[in-house]
């Protein structure tokens, strides 16, 4: 857990403590951190802070993962749902992947659902056998969550020879 807080307070004064702690993969678990808070108050020599709370998703993606499994010279494709949550509504305005020579993608915007949905679309243009990974980041509006990753992966066996 990360903390950041106010140096020295005045005595009387106020300060200002921050707890961050890192949440990924933890989605849907309950969160309940605690912290000591050491103070030259002869009363009050420490003091226990307690984070609690629910860890929610930056998204609901499903699937996770996109694999984009088949033979070289067929149409491989996969399309990957990506919900915000009510409490994180937010618009995707920018994709990237880190490689992208091995993949094709596109994001259409379902408008009229109700949460409002992205959709993903991701297809192979690899054109022989082999393996891939790669990464593709979703920048979004949301300041909680700015990036959501989305990790390809890619099995492509030898096609059918003509006879």
């Amino acid at each position: 857990m990360a903390v950041s807080y106010s140096r020295q307070i005045p005595p009387g004064g106020t300060g200002e403590i921050t707890l961050k702690a890192k949440t990924d993969g933890e989605a849907g678990k309950k969160l309940n951190k605690h912290t000591t808070v050491y103070t030259n108050d002869p009363n009050k020599a420490t003091i226990e802070l307690t984070l609690t709370g629910e860890i929610i998703s930056a998204a609901d993606v499903k699937p996770k993962i996109a694999r984009l499994l088949g033979k070289a010279g067929d149409t491989i494709q996969t399309d990957i749902t990506i919900t915000p949550p009510a409490i994180n509504k937010f618009d995707i305005t920018s994709m990237k992947a880190k490689d992208g020579t091995n993949i094709r993608f596109k994001m259409e915007k379902k408008i009229k659902s109700d949460p409002h949905q992205f959709i993903l679309h991701i297809s192979n243009i690899k054109p022989g056998p082999g393996r891939y990974f790669d990464k593709i980041t979703l920048t979004t509006t949301s300041a909680l969550s700015p990036e959501i990753s989305i990790r390809v992966f890619g099995i492509i066996r030898q096609g059918d020879k003509p006879e």
